[in-house]
């Protein structure tokens, strides 16, 4: 059981029991957030499609924080002028839970049915990652000597 909601002017695959990165919302931490732009629910083998939305239909989510994005690099050089600019920039995101799927008012899908059924949890991306320590290197090389 799965639902694809359109948030940001991005289409994101919403399950139950995972988190997601949207675009940044004004929302604070823990806070409960409804994505009503919903395009499509699939329940096995029947699903129900939006034209270009279905009506009655929501994704409950709880905010879990706010954070930015990968860094993007953007490089601008003119070739035989000499010039030459670099810049980064960091998107603000927001990482939503998916609590449940509802339908014409009712209930569909649950967090708690999604881990039943057996779905495997959403790998966070990367960069949300902490860096691993660099001390065990330096601890090596006093040892050795």
């Amino acid at each position: 059981m799965f639902a694809i909601v359109e948030t940001g002017g991005k289409q994101i695959k919403a399950i139950p029991g995972q988190t997601i990165q949207v675009e940044k919302l004004s929302e604070a931490n823990d806070a409960k957030v409804s994505l009503s732009n919903v395009l499509m629910i699939v329940e096995g083998k029947d699903s129900k499609i939006g034209n270009p939305y279905l009506k009655n239909a929501k994704v409950n989510c709880r905010l879990v924080e706010n954070l930015k994005a990968e860094k993007v690099i953007v490089y601008k050089m003119r070739p035989k002028k000499g010039t030459r600019k670099k810049q980064g920039h960091r998107q603000w995101q927001t990482k939503l839970f998916i609590d449940n799927i509802e339908l014409d008012g009712k209930i569909i899908a649950t967090s708690k049915d999604t881990v039943k059924a057996g779905f495997p949890p959403k790998v966070d991306p990367p960069w949300a990652e902490k860096p691993a320590s660099t001390k065990r290197a330096t601890k090596k090389k006093e040892e050795e000597t």
